[in-house]
C-alpha cells in the first residue's frame, strides 16, 4: 500500500494552510498548534487515507505507514512549520474529521 498521496497532501495542505491560516489565526488570535498536535494530525491523516485506500487495513499497516509518514515528516520544511502556522481551532477541526476532505477542508 503506497500512501503517495499522503506524504505530498499532507505537506501541501500544511503548506497551503500557511497562506490561509496564517491569516485566519492573525485576525482571530488563537494559538497554534503545539508539535505534540501536530505529530496527531499527521498519524490522523494518515489513518484516514489507509482507511480510504483499504476500509478494512489491519492496525499493523496503519502502524507502518504512520511511521514511514513520520520520517518523511521529519525533513519536511512544511510539516517543521506546523506549529506556527496551524490554529489550535482548525487542528481540532481536523482531529474529528471523518475523511481525508473533511480533514483538508479544516487546514486550508
Amino acid at each position: 500500500m503506497s500512501l503517495d498521496r499522503g506524504g505530498r497532501v499532507f505537506g501541501r495542505v500544511i503548506g497551503s494552510a500557511v497562506g490561509g491560516m496564517l491569516g485566519a489565526t492573525l485576525v482571530a488570535c488563537s494559538r497554534h498548534a503545539t508539535v505534540s498536535e501536530c505529530t496527531d494530525l499527521l498519524d490522523r491523516y494518515v489513518e484516514l487515507l489507509v482507511h480510504e485506500q483499504d476500509p478494512r487495513a489491519p492496525d499493523t499497516e496503519i502502524a507502518r505507514q504512520k511511521s514511514l509518514t513520520r520520517e518523511k515528516a521529519e525533513k519536511d520544511i512544511a510539516f517543521a512549520s506546523c506549529p506556527n502556522e496551524v490554529s489550535a481551532k482548525g487542528a481540532r477541526c481536523a482531529m474529528s474529521a471523518a475523511s481525508v476532505d473533511e480533514f483538508e477542508k479544516c487546514l486550508e
